[in-house]
């Protein structure tokens, strides 16, 4: 008797410690991404054509410094290369899409994510060096697979669940030769790197490293003799005092930038500008190819601290046309 009941509690308690092994691998962040890439390359099998649109999965890429990207999906057609990021998320989203970084509300719990925009932005970059392919021929998308719902406006690169297929389907304009389409692909085949674990292990640690580097590098954490060549080490110690400082002048006139950054550099006492592209063409010549609604000029700050300038459709987001803007920067005055 005393046998038998040991056995059943021996079984109770190996399902108890099984069902909080389920529970806990289920409710992992690696689970959830792993899902979430299940779900999409599930909906682009069976709503894009495989004779049209080529899509490859969990791609691994080697970078000229060395480093590596890992992108989820790729999806390569005549009408671009389209460039998914996977998010299964749950809860509420707060976020725009210049932010740097968007909240997750979940009950009473707030986190703040990256943004998965500005993420898959290096994914367009690396692309872009890689396949020598110019960026408006590449599309970023974001693909929310969970249950999250956005309480801001959500941005015209972001959609839910299924609503993939729509949104890729949606590019009607060629810009991809079918011979560059084939080219594409073979440079992707060719250059990814084998998805195992070995390559997964390789590339968090890069990202640990490159996030390591990120946070410990400071502007007063580099000496400034560092940033001096050797040969000029002992004419920048011999230097003279400075002069006692000119009397202040008067106040220039404030000028049309939209971002002014100093910056300590040898010999220049006053601080460098970096302005903001001034376009030269606000109003676009055609109307929208789609819906022949007006275009509207948009621009866009990459990381590198460059502008992205595009037109989009006034009826945005009923309709999602985006085309390339070139602009004129205007000198600065001295």
């Amino acid at each position: 008797m005393w046998q038998q009941l040991h056995g059943v509690m021996g079984l109770w308690l190996l399902l108890a410690v099984g069902l909080a092994l389920l529970s806990g691998v289920l409710r992992s962040a690696r689970f959830k991404g792993w899902l979430g890439e299940r779900l999409v390359r599930r909906w682009l099998a069976q709503g894009l054509d495989p004779q049209h649109y080529h899509a490859l999965h969990d791609l691994t890429l080697r970078l000229p410094d060395g480093s590596t990207t890992q992108i989820d999906h790729v999806v390569v057609s005549v009408h671009g290369v389209f460039v998914l990021e996977t998010k299964h998320l749950q809860g509420w989203i707060f976020g725009a899409e210049r932010q740097q970084e968007w909240t997750q509300t979940f009950y009473r719990h707030r986190v703040r994510f990256q943004n998965p925009l500005r993420q898959n932005w290096r994914h367009l970059k690396a692309l872009e060096t890689l396949l020598d392919v110019p960026l408006a021929h590449l599309h970023s998308v974001v693909v929310l697979t969970g249950t999250a719902q956005f309480k801001t406006a959500m941005p015209a690169q972001v959609v839910q669940g299924a609503a993939v297929v729509p949104y890729v389907r949606s590019f009607n304009a060629q810009l991809l030769a079918p011979e560059a389409v084939q080219r594409i692909l073979q440079q992707l085949d060719a250059q990814r790197l084998a998805p195992t674990r070995a390559t997964h292990r390789a590339h968090v640690a890069h990202l640990r490293q490159r996030h390591a580097q990120a946070e410990g590098a400071s502007p007063d954490s580099t000496p400034f003799s560092a940033t001096v060549p050797a040969t000029a080490t002992a004419t920048a110690t011999a230097t003279p005092p400075a002069p006692a400082p000119a009397p202040a002048a008067a106040p220039r006139p404030p000028r049309p930038l939209a971002d002014a950054v100093e910056a300590t550099t040898p010999g220049r006492t006053e601080p460098v500008l970096h302005p903001e592209p001034v376009p030269t063409t606000p109003q676009a010549t055609a109307p929208c190819p789609r819906c022949a609604a007006p275009l509207v000029a948009r621009s866009v700050s990459r990381d590198d601290g460059a502008w992205l300038h595009f037109w989009r459709c006034q009826r945005f987001p009923e309709c999602r046309h985006m085309q390339p803007r070139t602009v004129q920067v205007l000198p600065l005055e001295e």
